[in-house]
């Protein structure tokens, strides 16, 4: 596969006027069809010119045929991006993405994993495809599939893939353990679009006593280069520390994505979830470092000294109260863990039923109950401390917290303001 090719200036200014103009007689074609309504085709070019107008900070990355103007939007001009932007039509779009894990195994030890206190069996593979259609049916266009380490379920892993409809976006969380050329091969033609690969610290003796792994970076940068070899994007996903901050490891990191030829590079603070729940969330009060990683989304995102780099997807840029806010709860996105328990996030360890007793819609739809309308507050910073609160009061020795004591939790949380992007687009009223 080529290098991805980043659009920044005149180059992104052009796309989006010709994206637009794309839209505007694509869907002008159906009013005149009596397809769609002048009200709906209105609506519909109003609120994806302001959707556009938050993501124009951001690269737009050419991927073969395709392109990227944000991490989690499917690439345009898929099935998956016309029916992501469709959805504006409605008063309620709802989610475009989960995060779907297919088992817990793994042979990392991450200190930070969000997994880490998650119990049971891994589901049975007729009740996770029945769950991902039904994920389909409610409007989900692109599938982060996970573990633990998905890679350690390869057949699982395929199956799974093998039984979408060829209109979702689908991506792998892995850290590359185990992969192979044959493999990557495989995973390519059952319809893998990009992979997301762990790698936390730019130094290699750090990062493998990190993740407890011998060989943990080597195995991150020969599976990279598998992947790309294949066809299918690479993408890093890193969680740096305090310390790494300080000592610019996120620059380092980039230099390491850009030398690996990765479309983007996705940039996740340290959450108060998982193994590290009941640590204080670091960012809180962190405003000053807030606003650097903010800086530095929108530097490596820009024309000049990094316009053919990497693409940096920076989560507190992405989810500031001027961008997407927080958009957990299926309103933008929701969490399958491997067990079946549906989440409102990875990294809020609550549930609101489990798929191996309920039905996915009726699970879906009691957390939309609680989840109306997307909130400005970070609710993995702002409730974590209630989150463990509730597990030591009940002595639950694993996450996430049950249904039964979610419904009695959440009605507590403050969301926060109503994010204005949406207030603007006039949904979830």
């Amino acid at each position: 596969m080529n290098r991805p090719v980043f659009l920044t200036g005149m180059k992104k200014f052009v796309f989006y006027h010709v994206l637009v103009v794309h839209v505007v007689c694509r869907y002008l074609l159906r009013v005149l069809q009596m397809k769609l309504s002048v009200a709906e085709f209105v609506r519909l070019i109003f609120r994806l010119v302001l959707f556009l107008k938050v993501l124009i900070k951001n690269k737009v990355v050419k991927i073969g045929d395709v392109y990227k103007l944000q991490l989690y939007l499917p690439a345009y001009p898929t099935p998956a991006f016309w029916e992501s932007i469709e959805k504006f039509i409605r008063p309620d779009p709802g989610p475009l993405t989960v995060v779907f894990s297919i088992t817990k195994a793994c042979g990392y030890k991450c200190p930070h994993c969000y997994q880490r206190n998650d119990s049971g069996a891994d589901l049975d593979m007729e009740v996770l495809k029945k769950s991902a259609r039904q994920m389909s049916d409610v409007g989900v266009t692109m599938f982060d599939i996970e573990g633990g380490e998905p890679l350690l379920k390869f057949d699982r892993l395929v199956e799974l893939l093998e039984s979408f409809d060829g209109k979702r976006e689908l991506w792998v969380n892995t850290t590359g353990h185990l992969l192979t050329p044959e493999k990557a091969k495989k995973l390519k033609q059952a319809g893998v679009f990009g992979v997301m690969i762990s790698l936390h610290t730019p130094d290699e003796k750090d990062y493998n006593e990190f993740t407890g792994m011998q060989d943990a970076f080597q195995i991150a940068r020969n599976a990279a280069k598998m992947f790309n070899d294949v066809g299918i994007t690479v993408v890093l996903n890193s969680c740096p520390s305090d310390e790494l901050f300080e000592n610019n490891g996120v620059e380092r990191i980039m230099e390491i994505a850009n030398s690996w030829d990765c479309s983007f590079v996705q940039v996740i603070h340290g959450k108060s979830a998982g193994a590290w729940l009941g640590k204080d969330d670091e960012m809180i009060r962190a405003h000053e470092k807030i606003k650097r990683l903010c800086d530095l989304h929108v530097q490596y995102n820009s024309p000049g000294k990094y316009a053919d780099y990497t693409a940096a997807s920076v989560q507190v840029f992405e989810e500031s109260p001027n961008h997407f806010g927080c958009t957990a709860g299926g309103i933008d996105r929701f969490y399958l863990n491997a067990n079946g328990e549906v989440q409102p996030c990875e990294f809020l360890n609550v549930s609101f039923g489990n798929v191996n007793n309920e039905d996915f819609m009726t699970i879906f739809n009691r957390m939309r109950a609680f989840f109306r309308k997307p909130g400005t507050k970070w609710l993995c910073a702002t409730e974590s401390k209630s989150i463990h609160e509730m597990l030591k009061a009940n002595n639950i020795p694993t996450t996430p917290v049950p249904a039964r004591f979610t419904e009695k939790l959440v009605p507590s949380w403050q969301k926060g303001k109503n994010t204005p992007l949406y207030e603007k687009m006039g949904l979830y009223k």
